[in-house]
């Protein structure tokens, strides 16, 4: 297929030059913080072993040949990032700290090969139209946004520009986020945060059913991977006399207290022989609160349903309800966010005040193999279909 040629231009007005030289930091300073908080993490010890740890060294080492004169703060968030992703934890992260230091960012912006930007974002935007529904390459709703995503050949990436926007801080043509391809349908992002345009990355995304994080095709309407009520902890219903279903949208420590009345109030009611378990968009949580459900469905045929949002604990439970020979995985393939944890969550500013590192302190390393990679499910369910009538089907089979 036909993919469209780019140049990138930054255009930098005399004043943001003038902010974005004042606005530089000791790079070598933060790398060597945050190398030290990244050391101490279960994840780090677990992996960076023999020759990994020499790349991992051998990556500190070049990137302070690139730091021995301050440089601009994004330039450093980026290097930065580059030893922060020698370890596979995607549970931990690195961002900018905007909130005081007004730091002003700018985008650059994404023309084609006419000289006339107007012209050419036209030109882009005209290609875009044309692409087909299943491909990546096209137009997205970004709330009330239009953000066009293009595949840079060079590159190997999918780069995603403002094509429409009511927001005044951007306009059209300036870069959104940068995606960058780990694995099966699964990316890190790279992108500007809408407010302050600051910086921000997130690892391990799925890009399916014209859906990348909130970004979401036109001409593509299908979100049965989502659930549709607003449901804030949890769900009970009885569909039917052998078949009962359970939705859990968190097991956090701060549902506590919803999430042990809820218990208390179903454990008898599990009395069918058919349970699904909907799992979609679970964000994780206390291992403590889910796992008080594995003894109730021991005995039952259990049919677990997860989309790519699904991470964390929420990840760690379906495992742990698939050990159940009778149960059955249906749906999309998790976040894979599994691996590692933040029991204290403890944030670190680095000397400069430009960054906040939040290392993790929690091992589970015996799921390393789904780590940025996710859960894929047995049975994957049809994205133009309602999913748990869906699932419905395949419970009725599996009875006749």
């Amino acid at each position: 297929m036909k993919k469209i040629t780019l140049f990138l231009f930054v255009f930098i007005s005399g004043f943001q030059v003038l902010t974005a030289q004042i606005q530089t930091c000791d790079c070598k300073t933060d790398l060597d913080f945050i190398v030290e908080k990244i050391k101490k993490m279960p994840s780090y010890k677990k992996q960076i072993k023999g020759k990994e740890a020499i790349k991992f060294e051998n990556i500190y080492e070049s990137l302070l040949q690139k730091m021995i004169e301050p440089i601009n703060v994004e330039e450093c968030y980026r290097l930065l990032l580059k030893q922060m992703n020698m370890v596979n934890d995607v549970h931990a992260s690195l961002q900018i700290n905007n909130q005081d230091n007004n730091i002003v960012f700018s985008p650059k912006k994404l023309y084609g090969n006419n000289s006339n930007k107007v012209q050419s974002l036209k030109s882009i935007t005209k290609e875009l139209e044309k692409k087909d529904i299943s491909d990546k390459e096209g137009i997205y709703n970004y709330g009330e946004e239009k953000i066009g995503i293009v595949y840079n050949e060079k590159s190997k990436q999918h780069i995603g520009f403002v094509i429409e926007t009511n927001l005044e801080n951007w306009i059209e043509g300036e870069i959104r986020f940068y995606l960058y391809p780990i694995g099966s349908n699964k990316y890190n992002m790279y992108y500007y945060k809408t407010k302050k345009k600051t910086p921000g990355f997130v690892r391990s995304l799925s890009f399916e059913n014209g859906r990348i994080w909130s970004y979401k095709k036109v001409g593509n309407t299908d979100n049965f991977e989502l659930l549709s009520e607003k449901i804030e902890v949890a769900d009970f219903k009885q569909i039917s006399d052998d078949t009962q279903y359970l939705y859990f949208k968190t097991f956090s420590n701060s549902k506590k207290k919803e999430l042990l009345k809820f218990y208390n109030e179903i454990k008898d009611k599990l009395t069918a022989p058919n349970i699904i378990v909907d799992l979609r968009s679970n964000s994780g949580g206390n291992s403590k609160y889910s796992d008080s459900y594995i003894k109730l469905l021991r005995n039952k045929n259990v049919y677990v349903i997860t989309n790519c949002f699904t991470g964390s604990n929420g990840e760690q439970f379906t495992l742990k309800l698939l050990k159940n020979k009778n149960a059955k995985h249906l749906g999309q393939t998790t976040r894979g966010i599994i691996a590692y944890g933040k029991n204290y969550g403890y944030n670190y500013t680095t000397p400069s005040g430009y960054f906040n590192i939040t290392p993790t302190d929690m091992n589970f390393h015996k799921y390393i193999d789904y780590e940025s990679k996710g859960i894929t499910p047995s049975i994957a369910l049809d994205f133009k279909k309602d999913w748990v009538e869906q699932t419905l089907e395949i419970v009725e089979k599996d009875s006749n």
